[in-house]
């Protein structure tokens, strides 16, 4: 299992993407100060195409994430791999 990450600057939030291979976990989205919970990815929802350019990278798992978002640590904006569009 492991997460990609996109952050949303102008609109103050973060979305990840699960990227498990056999079972699709899908996306969530919370406030970019927030923390992910498991049960905040929803199969049927995937990262918004406006967010291409603000890919932050890929996490191992939520704690790495959540780690992350509490850091606030920004990295410079990457484009989003092609095999995640």
């Amino acid at each position: 299992m492991g997460y990609a990450v996109w952050l949303d600057e102008p609109n103050r939030l973060a979305w990840a993407q699960g990227t498990q291979e056999y079972r699709p976990m899908g996306a969530a989205v919370i406030a970019i100060t927030g923390q992910f919970r498991r049960g905040d990815f929803l199969q049927r929802q995937s990262c918004p195409h406006r967010l291409r350019g603000s890919f932050a990278g890929f996490f191992g798992s939520l704690e790495e994430v959540n780690r992350f978002l509490r850091s606030r640590e920004r990295p410079r904006p990457r484009t989003t791999p092609a095999y995640l569009r």
